[in-house]
């Protein structure tokens, strides 16, 4: 609100004064209007200098707990992937015991085995497929490459060194030690169940250990929503204006603002009847 002027009269002391302090509460004023209508306490450094350092350190934790869950996700995801993977790899392990055992019996020979090992190989085949074939964004999660190999790192909080290492992997025939076995006789069918146990106890210890960091990152998502919303509270108390306060700070320079301008009012009043007094 402008100032009014005194009509080019001799302005005292006392009016000096009040015209500063009416100024300073039109500042005031403006700039609690500003924080109610954006409700935000901190607009510039010139408000808190120290409380917005502290509010923007605050912000970044924020987005890097929103980046981290996401990134958690995501890493979630992949290990889903790669269980359900192993899901399948696991029920043609067991249908290739089945074929092992039916060809390492005498009642057979070995004509009929050769046809048992044609169905044996071909698992062993769509095995190494799926292993090398599941992916996650163009990475693979089941052959011990990629996301699979051990050594990939996870971001999982917003500070550097938070990280989790995903476990390595390897779904295929040669991880397995499956590779090259055969069922076409009897003494090959008998090897054969003794890889196929082997491999079916592998593909049980990495099932464990996908399940395992799966739980582990479910909790690790579950601290950074906590911390999020705690963070958020935090740098809402610095940043963010207590809308009473602020109507309150607003009324009362209002009232001073009123009263300012009723005394420039009445100043002007007396002034005027004053010279007209020496007129007269």
């Amino acid at each position: 609100m402008e100032i009014p002027k005194l009509g080019g009269l001799r302005i005292t002391g006392a009016q000096k004064k009040s015209t500063s302090t009416l100024r300073k509460t039109n500042r005031a004023l403006s700039n609690i209007l500003e924080k109610l209508a954006n409700a935000r306490r901190i607009n510039s450094a010139s408000d808190d200098a120290a409380g917005l350092a502290v509010a923007e350190r605050l912000s970044s934790q924020i987005r890097g707990f929103k980046m981290a869950n996401r990134n958690v996700s995501d890493a979630m995801s992949a290990l889903n992937i790669a269980d359900g993977a192993s899901n399948e790899i696991s029920s043609m392990l067991q249908r290739q015991r089945e074929l092992a055992l039916q060809a390492r019996s005498d009642t057979l020979t070995d004509d009929q085995r050769e046809m048992l090992n044609v169905e044996y190989q071909n698992l062993t085949q769509e095995i190494n497929r799926i292993a090398g074939g599941t992916q996650f964004n163009t990475q693979s999660v089941a052959n011990n490459q990629g996301l699979a190999s051990g050594n990939a790192q996870i971001q999982v909080g917003p500070n550097v060194g938070d990280t989790v290492t995903l476990p390595a992997v390897d779904m295929t025939a040669v991880g397995l030690g499956i590779e090259g076995t055969s069922i076409a006789d009897a003494a090959s069918a008998g090897a054969a169940i003794t890889a196929i146990d082997t491999a079916i106890d592998t593909m049980g210890t990495q099932r464990a250990t996908l399940g395992a960091i799966t739980n582990r990152l479910g909790s690790t998502q579950n601290n950074l929503m906590v911390a999020e919303v705690n963070t958020t509270a935090a740098e809402s108390v610095l940043r963010d204006q207590d809308m009473a306060m602020g109507i309150a700070e607003m009324t009362k320079n209002r009232l001073l603002q009123e009263t300012g301008m009723m005394a420039f009012e009445r100043f002007n009043e007396i002034s005027a009847n004053h010279i007209i007094g020496l007129l007269q």
